[in-house]
């Protein structure tokens, strides 16, 4: 079944720290209790915040539960799914009380950004890739069959 609504999840500092590990829930605790969050919001179902790295380096992130999974989105280098700056803002939301809920990916979301590519191409460049797709794919070649 799936809901057209998003989903409340319940979200704790432990929840977080099971997920994450001890080493970077610490690292997020830091950055946290020494004042590095600043501008935390709601939005897209998470949460939005501007985190100060300890060399007072700026770092957008957002943080948000997608497809069930706890998911992070920072311009920072760090490696994994989940960097330090984005366990700060998620424990300075659940501090703040700002509920977190969970969104699916939409594959609308995929098929409109594709076709607002496509609506780029030229009729012959579109042509080319199809058949070309068409080769690779066999059941996109079906697809094809059957639309024409």
């Amino acid at each position: 079944m799936v809901l057209d609504d998003p989903v409340a999840v319940r979200l704790d500092a432990d929840i977080v720290s099971s997920l994450v590990g001890p080493d970077l829930a610490r690292i997020g605790r830091e950055h946290l209790d020494q004042g590095r969050v600043f501008e935390l919001g709601q939005d897209d179902g998470g949460v939005v915040a501007i985190v100060l790295d300890s060399a007072r380096k700026e770092f957008d992130v957002w943080v948000g539960v997608v497809n069930g999974a706890l998911t992070g989105e920072c311009d920072c280098d760090e490696d994994g799914p989940l960097c330090s700056h984005a366990v700060a803002v998620t424990l300075a939301a659940l501090e703040d009380g700002i509920p977190f809920t969970s969104v699916t990916e939409q594959e609308d979301d995929d098929e409109e950004r594709f076709a607002d590519l496509a609506s780029t191409l030229t009729f012959d460049q579109l042509v080319d890739l199809v058949a070309r797709q068409a080769v690779a794919d066999p059941d996109f070649a079906d697809e094809l069959m059957a639309l024409a």
